[in-house]
């Protein structure tokens, strides 16, 4: 059974705390309390960009201590500016439970303020709410109109999941030819993800001028290469198994469930393509 392809909500915030370095110097932490006592002035004046660098200061703990409250105050102030980077990282904010509880429906209204003024973020995650229903009503075609927007702007994330939306007929016409032409955009910038559904794509798809299980192949090496997930490795084995590389399949489902030692699904598969190479026999 082909797992379908789903959009994973990706986080505004880059909650890993930038940090001084252990061996920094006295001058280099002397220089950037310096700095952060410049961006307050500046903040406390009432620039919005200031606002929000100073609200993920106090979010990361990077050179003050660690502080959701301070980093929410900061950033409702530049948010209820009407600065989209504000509204966003505000949302995220309700939507973890940092600083506040956690609210999806909060989330949402600061998104949505954030998505109407172009913020292609925003938009992306705007549209993975409509399609869980978090927040807002579950409405795919909704989905589909704010992943377009942010899609259409160029954001690798909106791309990958305006293809994951026509691979799965979400909101849209099921299109295999379409979902392809949104991976391979999202491809060109590098995203894993999107490497790793377009090789199963290209893997599985009963649509003849889309399936092509070698470039498949290729496609999923280079997703292992580049994201540490065994999800990846159990793709790779699918396109391994579609080209009628039985072996290599079996090989690298293996390397998956060495992983993930209690994934079903990699279980399932690894019993399928054992089945196969019996049967061949």
């Amino acid at each position: 059974m082909i797992k379908p392809s789903v959009i994973a909500f990706a986080a505004a915030l880059v909650l890993q705390p930038g940090g001084l370095a252990l061996a920094q110097s006295s001058a280099q932490a002397s220089a950037k309390q310096k700095a952060i006592a410049n961006l307050k002035e500046v903040a406390y004046a009432g620039d919005t960009n200031a606002q929000v660098q100073l609200g993920l200061i106090y979010l990361t703990g990077d050179g003050v201590a660690k502080d959701d409250a301070e980093a929410l105050k900061w950033l409702r102030k530049a948010a209820d500016q009407d600065n989209a980077a504000g509204e966003r990282y505000l949302a995220e904010m309700y939507f973890k439970g940092r600083g506040v509880p956690a609210d999806n429906a909060e989330a949402a209204k600061w998104l949505r303020m954030a998505a109407e003024q172009g913020d292609a973020q925003s938009q992306h995650n705007l549209a993975v709410l409509y399609t869980q229903g978090l927040g807002v009503p579950r409405n795919l075609k909704e989905a589909v109109d704010w992943m377009r927007k942010s899609a259409d702007q160029g954001l690798a994330d909106g791309q990958l999941g305006l293809g994951v939306l026509y691979e799965n007929g979400d909101g849209v016409a099921e299109d295999p030819v379409e979902a392809v032409k949104w991976y391979r955009k999202a491809v060109a910038q590098d995203n894993s993800e999107a490497m790793n559904d377009l090789a199963l794509l290209l893997a599985t798809s009963k649509k003849e001028s889309v399936r092509n299980p070698q470039e498949a192949i290729a496609m999923a090496t280079k997703a292992v290469a580049a994201g540490n997930n065994p999800d990846y490795l159990d793709t790779l084995a699918a396109t391994y198994f579609a080209a009628g590389q039985n072996d290599k399949a079996i090989e690298t489902e293996q390397k998956a469930l060495a992983r993930d030692p209690e994934n079903e699904s990699y279980q399932k598969s690894l019993q399928k393509y054992l089945g196969a190479k019996n049967s061949n026999r």
